[in-house]
């Protein structure tokens, strides 16, 4: 900031000091003090000196605050307070009190530091208290009362002072106890010969003002802004009523906040503990009223404090008290304060929609005719937008409002479709082009009104006059009117035409015009303009002529019904315009992009399936949201920045992010493996479906078929200019040369999300719009050749022939065999078994026979993928990484293998066994767990259990690691949020106080997206 700039800012905020509230400050700030518990008299006012006292503030309309004499608009509210009959704990403080009594003397109350001769071992030159007073002064002024450095300093001298309390003060020779604090707010000192005694709020009220003002260092408060002592509360704050409103119920009672009904309790324990106390009580009582007090005022500040049960409502819920409204995901800070809650949004259930490119996102019609666009009328888009104001809010693409030039909002309907406002008229005379000095003898107070021509078509009035013609003003149509007259109509309320004596009916006939000769002349439509100001004139029968400025931004439309320049007309949503897209939790960047709208039919947000990735969603009932931008500067930026192209690469990795799933990675395997021929009809389909309007590739003739190469089909959408090689997941070599593919299967990792070479080659090196433009056929070609050449899988894609079950069953056989071997091999103690390093016997044990069973497995697997066919839709799934392994196809038709829990078989069930259905002591394959048959075939009770319990274990472990996560994002997002990256040339991460993170982001200053 330049000198310049930084002189314009008045003040300056150096820093914020927080402290405790003096119970004089209370005093002052309060304008009434809260003496009864009663709210509202029978006739509905509030008592005076109740907790509805008008003192603090107002809530209901048209009643004046009795402190400030506002309005409830105006009026800032203010505080009240009760003075306590006996002093209570603020709960919040509990850990200071207990800091400042463990650190000081019981008598003298000073800090129990050394402040003779008696050297500290630290620094011999020096006395105990002088070295921890230069330590914290040198940590104050270098780090500021709130740094780490600050409360690690003091928690030493705590420790210090636990450490050296001895029986004896050192100053003033008392014995010392031991502090105790027994939750919530109870402190007790225990003493060796003497026993236990409780301090009361008042005896620690007591200790803590004996403090001496120079002691206070050392226990991290000021003399000026934190007395200990304060945080015994003697006078509680009252909250202003606009903190606690309450509200009307339907039968006319009213319902009072959970603040006034705890403030309530607390006023009549107050009472109550006020008059034992007056009459003579006993002790007891006393303390009880008083404990009772403490109750109250503890669940006053927290409802959900541990060791108390919470106050509740006459129906049970818990109250919601302060630290509730404040804290949590619901409270003040988090719902509010950092919440969004937005206009011109909706949210709807998603679906998939091949057609739509990855910049697109199909919008239902009816969200299109509720959303709305400003847009500024120019000469150049008028025409348009008065055909979308005649279609009115209900046809789509229609207007659902009009903002004239004073902001007011006017709502189409059919009767105002031609006619939205009219003109407001000021002075009647022009003074040469002067607006501000009214003529001569003019009440100024009187503004005069012209509808806007046709202003109600076939609104019948007794005196209508043509446009053009003159006519006499007549005294009985005379109306004065203060202010600007807005949307007028010519019904009354109840839809009927309003009399022609009716004020309205006259302001759309005529125009008031107040003058000294009764007799004046005014034509009903004024066209001629001042040679001064260019404003209205107006000529008599004598030749006189009058002008009066006449406030056209007013007027939405011209004689021709045309919306006037300048007017913003809040039209519905159409293909082109553009809006956010959303899908939560937004974990990252990409969860919220920009698309162009495509009005469509149907209930549904539809979008392209290779978006699927970023949003981390699917069509299984997600739901999603659309902001749509409503400047125009916005909107730029919006396109600029956060378009779907702009994020093919992703920054976590600089890899794409974006790309083909499912059938477009299914497709792209169907054209390309195995030099697969296309016949000439296909290929046409094919690139129909895309819009290929380009020359075909070349015929070639193979094995007698004539036709074309599934690469060279696919090769017409690659940009030409670049060279690759790389290996496919079905092992092929891939070779592209100057966008032509010579060779190779192209799968997952040629253009899936988070794996595509191909895909990333073309952003890389034509950027992010050739990028999109790929995708976006890329996509619809692939679509296509699933949907020509017919591609599914089902069930019988996992039928195995006898032999191969019969082998699998044998495999399985010899699996349990050796895991039976190894059991005999280990005996009952194991003591011959030989162990691996760092592991026990019966561990290495585990470990063999885990490693036997999954080699059974996997041997199954290869007998399943070598009977399934490279033919078969599931395995041309799995090969190309559409969808599923040949993991998940073993377990479909092999065998699904040992269920694990912790890495480990299962153990955990009955005693010596896992099932009751096994015998004790067995530790063998089935007796743990081992699945033999697949799902295919189908599971025995017992192999259904042992795996549900492997698959709940995986279930609480999803849920555990996302809340995990989730919260350890939200804590780095709150610590990192002031950092940025600067631009000072060595892109250096700074926060908001310009102090140096990072010297270069990332240590290497490079942004992945950007990086070639």
């Amino acid at each position: 900031m330049s000198a310049r700039d930084a002189a314009k800012i008045p003040k300056r905020i150096e820093s914020i000091k927080f402290g405790l509230l003096d119970p004089n400050e209370i005093r002052k700030m309060s304008a009434v003090e809260i003496k009864t518990a009663d709210t509202y008299k029978d006739d509905g006012h509030a008592y005076k000196q109740g907790l509805m006292d008008p003192k603090m503030g107002v809530i209901d309309p048209g009643i004046r605050c009795e402190t400030c004499g506002n309005k409830h608009e105006e009026c800032p509210s203010h505080f009240g307070h009760i003075a306590l009959e006996l002093p209570i704990i603020h709960i919040g403080f509990t850990n200071l009190l207990r800091t400042s009594l463990k650190s000081t003397c019981n008598t003298c109350s000073k800090v129990l530091l050394h402040s003779s001769a008696e050297t500290h071992p630290l620094d011999p030159e020096k006395s105990e208290q002088d070295y921890y007073r230069d330590r914290v002064h040198d940590i104050m002024v270098k780090h500021g009362v709130g740094s780490r450095e600050f409360k690690t300093i003091i928690k030493d001298i705590e420790k210090e002072c636990a450490h050296k309390r001895r029986a004896i003060c050192m100053h003033c020779g008392a014995e010392q106890g031991k502090i105790v604090l027994d939750k919530p707010s109870t402190f007790k000192e225990k003493k060796a010969d003497k026993g236990e005694h409780k301090l009361n709020a008042r005896d620690i009220r007591e200790w803590l003002e004996r403090i001496p003002d120079e002691h206070l260092i050392f226990l991290g408060m000021d003399k000026d802004s934190s007395r200990p002592e304060w945080v015994i509360m003697k006078v509680l704050p009252v909250p202003p009523i606009t903190v606690r409103p309450s509200i009307t119920l339907d039968s006319g009672d009213r319902s009072e906040d959970d603040l006034t009904h705890k403030l309530v309790d607390v006023l009549r324990i107050n009472q109550r503990l006020r008059e034992n106390r007056d009459a003579g009580a006993p002790q007891l009582i006393v303390e009880d009223l008083w404990e009772l007090l403490q109750y109250h005022c503890t669940t006053y500040f927290d409802n959900q404090t541990s060791g108390i049960p919470p106050a509740r409502h006459r129906s049970g819920r818990p109250l919601k008290t302060l630290a509730q409204r404040l804290k949590g995901k619901e409270g003040r800070f988090r719902s509010n304060l950092s919440g969004k809650r937005v206009n011109f949004c909706a949210r709807t259930v998603i679906s998939p929609d091949p057609n739509l490119g990855i910049n697109e996102v199909g919008v239902p019609t009816k969200t299109a005719k509720e959303l709305t666009v400003p847009i500024r009328v120019t000469s150049r888009n008028r025409e348009q937008l008065r055909q979308m104001v005649m279609r009115g809010p209900d046809v789509h693409p229609g207007v659902n409002y009009i903002v004239r030039g004073d902001t007011f909002r006017v709502r189409i309907t059919d009767k105002t479709k031609f006619i939205w406002s009219g003109f407001r008229c000021l002075n009647p005379d022009c003074n040469a082009g002067s607006e501000d000095e009214p003529y001569t003898g003019y009440r100024p107070d009187l503004n005069e009104v012209l509808p806007a021509p046709n202003f109600l078509p076939g609104l019948e009035l007794k005196r209508q006059m043509r446009r053009n013609s003159i006519g006499e003003l007549e005294e009985e149509w005379g109306v004065d009117l203060e202010g600007t007259i807005t949307n007028l109509k010519g019904e009354d309320d109840r839809g009927r035409p309003l009399p022609e004596t009716d004020p309205k009916a006259v302001i759309h006939n005529r125009w008031k015009w107040e003058h000294s000769n009764p007799e004046d002349y005014f034509p009903d439509h004024l066209e001629v303009t001042c040679p001064h100001c260019g404003s209205p004139e107006i000529e008599d029968e004598y030749g006189n002529t009058y002008s009066t400025e006449i406030e056209d931004r007013l007027s939405t439309v011209d004689r021709d019904n045309n919306p006037k320049p300048g007017v913003i007309v809040e039209r519905h949503l159409i293909d082109g315009d553009v809006a956010i897209f959303n899908r939560q939790p937004s974990l990252h960047r990409m969860s919220m992009m920009v698309h162009e709208i495509r009005v469509m039919s149907g209930k549904t947000f539809r979008f392209n399936l290779a978006d699927c990735t970023p949003y981390n969603a699917d069509f299984d009932g997600d739901e999603m949201n659309l902001h749509v931008i409503q400047s125009e500067e916005a909107r730029a930026e919006a396109k600029i920045l956060m378009r779907v192209q702009e994020h093919i690469i992703t920054p976590r990795y600089g890899g794409s992010v974006i790309g083909g799933i499912h059938d477009h990675i299914s497709g792209a395997y169907l054209l390309t493996h195995g030099d697969r021929i296309l016949p000439k009809n296909l290929v046409l389909e094919i690139l129909g479906a895309i819009g290929w309007d380009g020359d075909l590739p070349e015929e070639v003739q193979k094995n007698g078929t004539v036709g074309y190469r599934g690469t060279d089909v696919l090769s017409l959408i690659v940009p030409a200019g670049f060279k690759l090689q790389y290996t496919s997941r079905s092992g092929d070599e891939v070779n592209v040369s100057k966008g032509n593919i010579i060779s190779g299967t192209i799968d997952k990792r040629g253009i899936g999300a988070e794996d595509g070479r191909l895909l990333d080659a073309v952003v890389q090196t034509h950027g992010s719009d050739a990028g999109a433009e790929f995708l976006n056929r890329m996509t619809k070609m692939t679509i296509a050749i699933c949907t020509a050449m017919g591609f599914t899988t089902g069930i019988d894609d996992e039928d195995l022939p006898p032999e191969a079950i019969a082998e699998i069953a044998d495999i399985n056989r010899r699996a349990s065999d050796d895991v039976d071997a190894e059991l005999a091999k280990f005996g009952k103690s194991g003591r011959g078994y030989e162990a691996r390093p760092g592991r026990t016997p019966l561990e290495t044990l585990e470990e063999n026979i885990l490693q036997i069973l999954d080699q059974g497995k996997a041997e199954s697997g290869e007998v399943a993928k070598n009977n399934l066919g490279d033919d078969n839709p599931a395995v041309m799934m799995a090969v190309s990484g559409a969808r599923g392994s040949m993991d998940n196809l073993a377990m479909m038709a092999g065998s699904i293998g040992q269920p694990k829990v912790r890495g480990k078989r299962l153990e955990r069930g009955y005693q010596d066994r896992v099932l009751a259905h096994f015998p004790r002591g067995v530790k063998g394959s089935q007796e743990k767990g081992f699945v033999s048959s697949s799902f295919k075939r189908g599971l025995e009770p017992t192999e259904f259990f042992m795996l549900s319990v492997s698959g709940r274990e995986s279930l609480v472990d999803t849920a555990v690691r996302t809340s995990k996560s989730g919260y350890m994002q939200r804590r780095l997002i709150n610590a990192m949020d002031d950092l940025k990256v600067s631009d000072d040339g060595m892109n250096s991460v700074r926060n908001t106080a310009n102090r140096i993170i990072q010297f270069e982001y990332g240590e290497d200053g490079i942004d992945p997206t950007r990086s070639r």
